[in-house]
């Protein structure tokens, strides 16, 4: 288990990037007051599309979905959220995003709800968000 966490997050963070190269990299357009964070064609697994989302005790609002890596992670973008949750052996393991090379983790694992299927719940108490719902 801790080793495909590891293989999720080394797949999700970069040490450095060159900074000619993060500047080249071209900026998603706005979407109903956001801006999309660009993703990487290797990881993006499917076409970004607009959804109902919420995270942690926000109202759901609008949101851009990018499915990730084929199996079951995603990206969420939205007014004041940027967050991948990677997906393995059926946990989840949130990161901030800040920009297309640059994540950072920022909760412990979450497990999809039983009740609400298009939601993920943390599985213990922490700073990061209780919730996330992708709908």
């Amino acid at each position: 288990m801790l080793k495909s966490v590891l293989a999720a997050a080394a797949l999700s963070l970069t040490v450095s990037v060159p900074a000619v190269e993060a500047t080249a990299a071209p900026v998603a357009a706005p979407q109903q007051g956001y801006t999309v964070i660009p993703v990487a064609p290797s990881e993006r697994s499917g076409r970004t599309r607009q959804i109902r989302c919420s995270v942690g005790q926000m109202r759901e609002t609008n949101c851009s979905f990018t499915p990730l890596f084929g199996d079951g992670s995603f990206q969420l973008d939205g007014p004041d959220i940027a967050y991948r949750l990677i997906i393995s052996d059926g946990e989840g393991f949130l990161f901030a995003v800040f920009s297309r090379d640059e994540r950072v983790p920022v909760g412990g694992a979450y497990r999809r709800d039983q009740r609400d299927r298009a939601c993920w719940v943390a599985v213990e108490d922490s700073p990061a968000p209780s919730r996330i719902c992708a709908r």
